[in-house]
């Protein structure tokens, strides 16, 4: 088990208890975790003043969730919202802003759409993965455009142990779901390389509130990467990866509630990275070079209309670093790391004959860290976008994290803006006689802080944690159906983030968290989609005489806003979503070294919901599946 919790999260807390394996004492000596979205290069998880949550690989298995989007349900801060079925739009908002405000890679290369500048999770299934890391507070100092919020890094499966090993899996469940999967890897002393095929199909539910129409969807994950050292001082790594999504969904009435039509939605995506690292002898200098570039098609189509649009995006990225000691001065140690980045992006609508769009920034970062008396820990960026279609924009980071010694006591607290350029669509989209483009908008900009405390208690049987956050908006790009463009004023967003785990004994572990967020329009009125409580509780406890493991989880969504767009004006008018609560339920039993079966429920009190206005959710539903290992 390798699991690292920190500040108000919850994600960690569903890991520990998800991963509630045989142990002969309270505390378990955990791998150190190198978090590599935390910065330029990898960070030490107890370097990170930022708030931060990681979700272990095993427990994502052992929880059973398909889907990234249900894992990161958990998470403190996060707003999930998909328009009904599993092939429909998934968005997730952080900490009250928008979905493409948080900057989403895979394996450490950006995948959004172009068009929309925003990863849709509706087609991202859990296949593979090794964990998940999330970065919350504004990260663009690092990360650019879209990372104005937050970072979500999906990293998938290395090679791990030496030899040749691999997995099959299979699933059969409520409406007509099925799965299959499997998956490679082989590691040697100074090469390892991973891949994997996971395809889902369900029939899937009627998002509609009337009628009888099912919606389902099919997915279809293929990952593999590799790293090889040439020298010991040299070394080269890649990755790729394909999606595929077909998707039936349902268009909207005059009061944007779904009804049974035929519309659907494919997407097909490509990505792709190959990296190459060097370190000098005495391990003081480091560089690092990687080419990263991808395709998105989206094709969606329903009765008389159809939309189909492309996009491209490369990436050139170069680092160059030098760690400094200073003994004598407070026993330091100092990294410091320069970085360029170059981006071009391309985006067409094939429908309606546009001339294919295209932009290109420039970006020059530097990066410090420091290590204070093996105790305080101090981070700094300084970033600049040359854009060669919009403003130019400077963006930082300041962080720090002090570990008090001998009380279990560490304080964190960090400040930083983002940027977010306009999307493609924005700016150039065109749907005749209904949207118009605004090639004239500038980037959204924010300022960000947090601060809070995590407590250990007993020799780390009690973790409390709590963050408070502040994050302002500017240039807030929103308008109706017809148009966008820049909003005047200041949006708000802040709350609070409050989470305590216990581990019992051995086989028992419990959870809770708590987020409390505010976020507001320039004017003042609430933000949509964004529930201004929200909570879980989780619980799972392993029977030592059988290898069995019982898990289960309550998610609490309070109430929220949603807009209605109305003719004959489409301007927008707000409805309330009511408060939910959802809980999911399962049991692992380990057969044989080699084979476990599970079973699960989603939903056991069928409770009746909506994420977004006028879409149906997934009512109960069992699974059954099967895992083997050789």
């Amino acid at each position: 088990m390798r699991l690292k919790p920190h500040v108000s999260s919850l994600a960690v807390l569903t890991a520990m208890l998800a991963t509630a394996m045989p142990a002969t004492a309270q505390q378990t000596v955990l791998d150190v975790l190198r978090i590599s979205a935390a910065g330029l290069t990898p960070f030490e998880e107890k370097e990170i003043g930022r708030s931060y949550t990681v979700i272990d690989g095993k427990a994502i298995q052992l929880a059973g969730t398909p889907y990234v989007a249900d894992v990161l349900r958990q998470v403190p801060g996060f707003a999930v919202s998909r328009t009904g079925s599993f092939g429909g739009k998934t968005q997730i908002r952080v900490r009250g802003a928008e979905g493409n405000h948080v900057l989403v890679l895979i394996d450490g290369v950006p995948v959004a759409e172009t068009s929309d500048g925003e990863f849709d999770f509706g087609r991202l299934q859990v296949a593979n993965i090794e964990r998940i890391e999330v970065l919350r507070g504004p990260q663009s100092a690092f990360w650019g455009s879209n990372a104005m919020a937050g970072v979500i890094n999906i990293v998938t499966t290395s090679g791990g142990d030496a030899g040749l090993h691999g997995s099959v899996a299979g699933e059969l469940g409520s409406d007509g779901t099925k799965m299959t999967s499997g998956s490679l890897a082989y590691g040697q002393d100074n090469f390892n390389a991973s891949g994997s095929v996971t395809v889902r199909h369900t029939n899937g539910f009627n998002i509609a509130p009337v009628g009888d129409e099912l919606d389902g969807a099919t997915h279809i994950d293929a990952n593999a990467r590799f790293r090889a050292e040439i020298t010991p001082q040299l070394s080269v790594d890649g990755t790729i990866r394909y999606g595929k999504l077909y998707g039936e969904t349902d268009g909207t009435d005059a009061l944007s509630i779904a009804t049974d039509t035929p519309d659907t939605t494919k997407a097909n995506e490509l990505f792709g990275a190959l990296g190459l690292g060097w370190v000098s002898e005495d391990t003081l200098w480091f560089q690092n070079a990687r080419v990263s570039g991808g395709t998105v098609d989206r094709d969606s189509e329903g009765v008389g209309w159809k939309n189909v649009t492309t996009g491209d995006r490369y990436k050139v990225s170069y680092q160059v670093g030098r760690h400094f000691y200073t003994p004598d001065f407070l026993d330091a140690k100092h990294t410091v790391t320069l970085g360029y980045d170059l981006v071009h992006e391309t985006f067409q609508q094939l429908v309606t004959p546009l001339e294919r769009r295209t932009r290109t920034s420039n970006s020059l970062v530097g990066e410090y860290r420091g290590t204070y008396l093996d105790q305080v820990y101090l981070t700094a960026a300084l970033r600049h976008d040359f854009n060669d279609t919009f403003a130019d924009a400077t963006t930082y980071s300041l962080s720090g994290a002090w570990q008090i010694p001998d009380t279990g006591t560490k304080l964190h607290a960090s400040l930083g803006t983002g940027s977010t350029n306009p999307t493609f669509y924005e700016q150039f989209g065109n749907v005749p006689g209904f949207f118009t483009p605004n090639p004239s908008l500038t980037p959204e900009t924010s300022l960000g802080w947090d601060i809070g405390v995590q407590q250990s208690l007993l020799d780390g049987v009690v973790l409390l944690d709590a963050t408070y956050f502040n994050q302002t908006l500017e240039n807030a790009i929103s308008g109706n159906a017809k148009t966008v463009k820049n909003n005047v004023g200041i949006s708000t967003r802040q709350g609070v983030e409050l989470s305590a785990s216990v581990n019992i004994s051995s086989g028992l572990t419990a959870g809770i968290t708590y987020t409390y967020l505010d976020a507001r329009t320039p004017t003042g009125d609430t933000e949509i989609r964004r529930p201004q409580h929200s909570g879980s509780i989780n619980l799972a406890y392993r029977l030592e005489e059988i290898p069995l493991t019982l898990h289960g989880e309550v998610v609490l969504v309070g109430e929220a806003l949603d807009s209605v767009f109305l003719p004959p004006t489409y301007s927008a008018s707000t409805v309330t979503l009511p408060a939910y609560a959802v809980v999911n339920g399962g049991l692992n039993y380990q057969v044989s070294e080699q084979v476990e079966v599970y079973g699960r429920v989603h939903n056991l009190f069928d409770a009746k919901y909506q994420e977004v206005y006028g879409y149906n959710t997934q009512g109960r539903t069992f699974y059954a599946g099967a895992r083997a290992k050789f």
